[in-house]
């Protein structure tokens, strides 16, 4: 199969690739610094099978760029992993001006999903959206859905988080002629170079919670058992975690915010890139 997985070069990330590549699948890797990316795959011994792309998920041009180069080269790709993500301090901007938090954990992802979908084969294309358990507390204000107002690193986290689950389900909604098959999943609180980035205050908590969390190689169990299953024998628009289907919350589940966030989602890439 073809595969496109996204922050492929670190944590849940490298491991979902590592798996996915022994066992055969070639694999799509939009990465944003090369030199790491070859460098990686060099020490691991993965010179065949697989296809590197400039791209940073900060910035819409470049995965707009991404796509182009994508689509040139393969004519069919079964799988989109939306893996990359990140806590941010609040108030970040990308070059472009826009939240960094929602642009590289949800617009950026959006915009590469819908740039490919294409590709994706009828009744067996999948995309697979990395989320989190902290959804649950996450919010999708109308009046700010792009986070401008937010003042907090967690709660800007928790509401990307939000994002990806919607995201997931009007995927669902929208391309259900294709009969495409959209999952969203919690890996896990995985022991990465998650929140590095972060604010002050939530880097030394999430530092000290870090004494308790799994496994980037557990981390990625659920990403590989939606990837590896055949869609018959899972929920479309569902929420995985422990490789088990699990519920989400009231907000997750409201298809009228999924849709706003949707529309608004789309009058920004297109603000951006006309």
């Amino acid at each position: 199969m073809n595969i496109l997985l996204t922050g492929a070069t670190s944590g849940i990330g490298w491991e979902t690739f590592k798996s996915l590549w022994k066992d055969g699948h070639q694999m799509i890797l939009p990465v944003r610094n090369m030199k790491k990316a070859i460098d990686l795959l060099e020490g691991f011994g993965a010179n065949e099978r697989v296809y590197l792309v400039q791209m940073d998920l900060a910035d819409l041009k470049s995965v707009n760029e991404a796509t182009k180069d994508i689509s040139s080269k393969y004519q069919s790709i079964d799988i989109i992993i939306n893996n990359a993500g990140g806590m941010f301090p609040p108030k970040k901007k990308t070059v472009e001006g826009l939240d960094e938090s929602f642009v590289v954990n949800h617009l950026g992802h959006f915009l590469l999903t819908k740039h490919l979908i294409h590709l994706l084969p009828k009744d067996l294309g999948k995309v697979i959206s990395v989320s989190s358990k902290v959804h649950q507390i996450g919010k999708a204000n109308p009046s700010d859905l792009g986070l401008n107002k937010s003042t907090s690193s967690f709660a800007s986290y928790a509401s990307v988080k939000l994002y990806n689950i919607l995201f997931t389900k009007l995927l669902r909604k929208k391309y259900s002629e294709q009969n495409l098959q959209a999952y969203a999943l919690h890996p896990g609180a995985v022991n990465t170079s998650f929140g590095n980035s972060s604010g002050s205050i939530e880097k030394a908590i999430i530092g000290f919670s870090k004494l308790f969390f799994i496994s980037p190689k557990k981390g990625a169990e659920t990403t590989l058992y939606l990837a590896n299953t055949p869609s018959s024998k899972l929920t479309n628009g569902g929420y995985y975690q422990r490789k088990k289907f699990a519920s989400v919350s009231s907000k997750a589940n409201d298809l009228e915010l999924a849709e706003k966030l949707w529309q608004f989602s789309e009058t920004e890439v297109k603000r951006i890139l006309d």
